[in-house]
């Protein structure tokens, strides 16, 4: 019988990467997550090291496409960290100069506490408001898909920083799509992702769930969950002034020199 999985030296191992600003290949091999399960007990043990308040989650992988060819099966999840989590119009400092991937996403406000020992209810019941947000993905890896998806949600799912915007009613949440277009320096990037590249919001939410209802974690009201990226995903290396204009509305933020 194999000895039990210890995620505290691949915890050490990821929180001298955060506090070092510090990108590796991967974990090593002895200290490697083999499981979904061990990539959760590693984030855990991270979270816990940190010393930070989760403000939230967000979740990764949660496309038709990406559910189908990650063997996950589901949305993976990652918390978003207090002092990670960003108003409209902030700049905002890498830890390093690596590339960062950008992604205009959904977000929910968690409407009650969500219990994992109550019964299962549907997504669209705990949900408090709809509001929009732009993740900033920084793994500690060089390349966060080649380690592998446990060693993926071991590093807290590349997440790196959150801004917040503002509320959008449910049903406009396909005008929303339809019009996006992300400007990097006033120049137009990319649009909304289409086909099995998109994220269902209300799906990703579901996976969380049953994410923390595994593991026993509560979800608190108020709690941010960022679902996935509703535009296509791009690498931004250096500073620039980022603004997604949507329905009539907008969100920035500053990327500032490292």
């Amino acid at each position: 019988m194999p000895d039990a999985f210890d995620p505290r030296p691949a915890a050490d191992f990821l929180l001298a990467a955060y506090r070092d600003g510090r990108q590796h290949a991967e974990l090593p091999e002895a200290i490697r997550p083999r499981t979904m399960a061990e990539g959760y007990d590693i984030q855990d043990r991270l979270f816990a090291a940190l010393g930070e308040t989760c403000a939230g989650w967000k979740l990764a992988i949660g496309s038709v496409k990406g559910k189908r060819t990650s063997g996950v099966g589901r949305s993976i999840a990652g918390r978003v960290l207090r002092s990670q989590f960003h108003e409209p119009g902030a700049a905002l400092r890498m830890p390093h100069a690596g590339p960062v991937t950008i992604e205009f996403e959904i977000a929910y406000v968690i409407a009650r506490d969500i219990d994992p020992g109550a019964p299962a209810v549907e997504a669209a019941h705990v949900v408090a408001e709809t509001r929009v947000a732009f993740e900033l993905v920084l793994s500690r890896f060089f390349d966060r898909r080649a380690v592998g998806w446990p060693s993926f949600a071991a590093d807290n799912s590349a997440f790196q920083a959150l801004v917040l915007g503002p509320a959008v009613a449910p049903e406009e949440l396909p005008e929303v799509a339809r019009s996006l277009v992300v400007e990097v320096d006033g120049v137009a990037r990319v649009r909304a992702v289409t086909g099995e590249d998109a994220t269902d919001p209300l799906a990703a939410l579901t996976d969380l769930m049953a994410v923390a209802r595994e593991r026993g974690m509560t979800i608190p009201a108020g709690s941010i969950v960022s679902t996935g990226t509703l535009s296509v995903p791009f690498d931004l290396t250096g500073p620039g002034i980022v603004t997604a204009r949507f329905a009539g509305q907008t969100l920035g933020f500053t990327l500032l020199p490292v």
